[in-house]
């Protein structure tokens, strides 16, 4: 204590010492949160991708139908599930799992994914909303050949990101928009989760609830379970837009298919930790479990997701 001071004014230069010391942690704090970049590791194929998945099998013999003077062909059928597309479901738009990092920036605040569960004040507003990227990886490309079209990104997708004009590319939706219908999705919950999607009902997503709206706004406020559903629709938009064909369909070439077979596909999580693979609409408690924890996953931040999709070949060798 200087001899000048008295003992009020000594507490009150600790008390401004005190308060600054916190204001600095705070904005220390604040800071390093606001400043704080989406970030993770870039996909490796050799690491994160399920290999024992691809179950390679030859079947038989096969024959396809060729034009005159050849009139068809002899071959070999083979089988397996094809590592072909990675998503991305984003909470941040143009945020990348599969890069490990940001690939643009938005000044539209609507594109940045959220949940609003913690803002609804009853649960049927509970939702939550992704933006979603598509890339193709033609790691077995040479076995069966197949006619897949580019990348999609849900960022420059006006449909994506409305309800109402999505129904332009599903005008059947209103017939599965009733309680009825909805439903009966509770069977391909059920079903799914005993490894066995029901194809006959395409308008369900077995435990994520329902394949429409073709949007990344989902009816559920489980984070795992509606970016898994995200990722499941836009397969669907992605068969119905004819950018991506079902080559289970058909031995001797690759079937567009609009409304889409889901049995033909799986998926497993590699960002923000790698899970298990399993059928399209799974319920999220076979694999979330120290998933997708506060701040950072074992591989990448917490809320984007990458998903690595494989999907059922079937070609006779003769006609690829």
């Amino acid at each position: 204590m200087y001899p000048w001071m008295d003992q009020k004014q000594v507490m009150t230069t600790k008390n401004k010492t005190s308060l600054t010391t916190s204001l600095i942690v705070l904005l220390t704090v604040f800071s390093n949160s606001a400043d704080a970049v989406k970030s993770g590791d870039s996909f490796n194929s050799s690491t994160d991708i399920h290999w024992d998945e691809i179950d390679f099998q030859v079947e038989g013999v096969c024959i396809c139908p060729r034009p005159p003077p050849v009139y068809y062909e002899e071959g070999i059928i083979v089988s397996y599930w094809e590592p072909f597309l990675l998503e991305d479901t984003v909470s941040v738009a143009y945020y990348s799992p599969y890069q490990g990092t940001s690939t643009g920036s938005s000044a539209i605040d609507e594109l940045g994914g959220k949940n609003k569960s913690s803002d609804s004040a009853e649960i049927a507003n509970e939702s939550t909303f992704a933006q979603a990227h598509a890339y193709l990886i033609p790691l077995m490309s040479g076995v069966c050949k197949r006619s897949d079209y580019g990348m999609w990104m849900t960022e420059y997708d006006a449909m994506w990101q409305n309800d109402e004009l999505s129904a332009l590319i599903h005008p059947e939706a209103r017939l599965y928009a009733n309680k009825a219908m909805q439903m009966a999705c509770m069977a391909d919950a059920a079903a799914v989760n005993l490894g066995w999607p029901l194809d006959f009902m395409p308008w369900c997503v077995g435990s994520g609830g329902s394949a429409y709206p073709m949007t990344g706004h989902v009816d559920n406020d489980n984070i795992v379970q509606a970016n898994s559903t995200a990722a499941a629709r836009l397969i669907f938009k992605l068969n119905r837009i004819g950018m991506i064909c079902d080559p289970a369909d058909n031995l001797c070439g690759c079937n567009n298919t609009p409304v889409w077979i889901k049995s033909h596909y799986k998926l497993h999580t590699a960002r923000p930790d790698d899970r298990s693979t399993y059928p399209i609409g799974t319920s999220a408690k076979f694999y979330d479990s120290g998933l997708n924890p506060s701040y950072m996953g074992a591989k990448g931040s917490n809320d984007e997701f990458l998903w690595v999709v494989y999907r059922k070949q079937r070609c006779c060798t003769c006609c690829q």
